[in-house]
């Protein structure tokens, strides 16, 4: 059997596998089993999208189906032709059963994992599962895992590597659960551009609060501050978040203004990149290492937003350092965070004084502190207006 025959019979049975699993996952749970597909990173292809429109979870159409798989194999075998021509493994890792590996790609049922000079295309242990940790995904990018090899190019799973952090979203299916996104990262970098598209304060919050709730250290990247009439205006706007201590970098591709600063914020670290679709992340990692090879969109005329070049969390090395793209994400859903446990993350707003009832929502009671706060100009108006849109989205 040829290399290229044993590649197409792989992916077939790995593509069957991960069916299966999904049918049996959704008959547990009492759902109709039917055959569905999660979207991957096998083709990497140029298709617009838009994740807060499209569903993550989609039925399996025949109609060109052929044709994406011919698409899928000749790919993976690139892939594996590649990993081949880099060389073997070393021979105490070759030797022993379990090498370590870093997941740098995840898809249904499937793993690319960093093996020393290697990246081998892995599928999971049908023992691992993540139902015991609440998470809906057994491994994520990041995550440093035991494989076994079994193949030219290809590997198992065979057990994960206690994770330093894990940063999470609600599963898209199930709300009750999370997936993870992102493992073992230690800081959490909210990109924002200052227009096209225009500055979102309260997706920001959102990842300020998610990089607290999940132990990383948070740095916010104003991006494209060429398009602002002035410096000093990008600055007042943020300054709510330097008075809280936290780090602000303002960015421009186009100028070089920020890059270095922030290239040296990245160096020694492993950092999650997070930030909606058109802010420009890959732009910026290309300004920091050029020799980055990265999918750079426009952005689009009619709605002034971003196209996504970023389809799944990818784990990338820097020259000093780590980053992991994730997708545009408009929804960075706060999973089981109550109305009253958001003012913990709102410290300035409760610095405006007690209010008159312990309960407050601020919202409607008499005497409330905050809203005096706000209309005094004690307190930014913006973050303001952020907790109160994220509260109303959070269940008693």
């Amino acid at each position: 059997m040829t290399d290229e025959k044993r590649v197409k019979k792989m992916l077939q049975e790995w593509a069957e596998y991960g069916q299966l699993q999904q049918v049996r996952k959704m008959k547990k749970q009492g759902k109709k089993a039917a055959a569905v597909r999660k979207r991957d990173w096998l083709p990497d292809d140029d298709e617009d999208w838009d994740d807060a429109a499209s569903p993550a979870v989609e039925r399996v159409v025949p109609v060109g189906e052929q044709e994406r798989r011919k698409q899928m194999w000749d790919l993976a075998a690139r892939r594996l032709e590649a990993d081949a021509a880099v060389g073997p493994l070393p021979v105490d890792a070759q030797e022993s059963s379990l090498p370590e590996g870093l997941v740098i790609e995840v898809s249904t049922g499937l793993a690319r994992v960093e093996v020393g000079r290697r990246v081998l295309l892995c599928t999971l242990r049908g023992s691992l599962t993540a139902s015991d940790a609440g998470f809906t995904n057994a491994v994520a990018v990041g995550d440093r895992v035991r494989v076994s090899l079994s193949g030219l190019g290809q590997g198992v799973i065979e057990s994960i590597e206690r994770r330093r952090s894990a940063l999470a979203r609600p599963d898209v299916s199930l709300a009750a659960r999370q997936q993870v996104l992102v493992a073992n990262a230690d800081q959490l970098l909210a990109v924002a551009s200052w227009a096209e598209p225009a500055f979102w304060p309260e997706l920001v919050d959102r990842y300020l609060i998610a990089a607290q709730r999940y132990g990383l250290q948070a740095i916010i990247c104003l991006n494209k501050v060429d398009l602002a009439p002035d410096l000093d205006k990008c600055r007042q706007t943020l300054r709510p978040y330097r008075d809280l201590g936290y780090r602000v970098i303002y960015t421009s591709t186009l100028t070089g203004l920020g890059v270095a600063e922030l290239k040296g914020a990245l160096a020694g670290h492993e950092t999650v990149l997070a930030g909606l679709s058109g802010v420009g992340k890959s732009s910026l990692l290309k300004a920091i290492q050029p020799s980055l090879a990265l999918r750079i969109a426009a952005v689009s005329g009619r709605k002034h937003e971003g196209r996504h070049t970023t389809t799944q969390a990818t784990l990338i090395h820097l020259d000093d350092g780590i980053v992991v793209d994730t997708p545009g994400i408009r929804e960075f859903g706060l999973s089981g965070m109550t109305p009253s446990e958001l003012d913990a993350y709102y410290p300035d707003l409760l610095a405006a004084g007690p209010c008159r009832f312990p309960d407050c929502t601020h919202q409607h009671e008499p005497d409330c502190a905050v809203r005096l706060g706000v209309e005094q100009g004690r307190i930014s108006a913006m973050r303001f207006d952020s907790y109160t849109k994220i509260r109303a989205t959070l269940r008693a």
